[in-house]
């Protein structure tokens, strides 16, 4: 597993640059940790601005199954990520 600290803009370019649909992602920010697979990745423009939206498939022991991240909502509160392509290394990252 490679390991890496990142900013926060750093960070949230690897999540939109890197992760793709289907792939696993763990995620910390706030107190809240979510992991599962990513089913989509949204880059609309919201009231005028640029958006980020992932939709993850949370593991089957959580009571909601799939939960939509703002990515750029959250983006100051996020502390790590893990990142399990499909094709390729684990990557676990620490913003710092």
């Amino acid at each position: 597993m490679k390991e890496c600290e990142m900013s926060v803009n750093e960070a949230v370019q690897y999540l939109k640059e890197n992760v793709k649909i289907h792939d696993n992602l763990e995620i910390s920010y706030n107190r809240i940790f979510a992991e599962g697979e990513v089913l989509n990745m949204d880059f609309s423009e919201y009231f005028g601005k640029p958006g980020f939206k992932m939709l993850v498939s949370l593991d089957e022991t959580h009571l909601s199954p799939t939960i939509e991240i703002d990515v750029l909502e959250i983006q100051e509160d996020l502390i790590e990520f893990t990142h399990y392509p499909k094709d390729g290394e684990a990557v676990d990252v620490t913003v710092v």
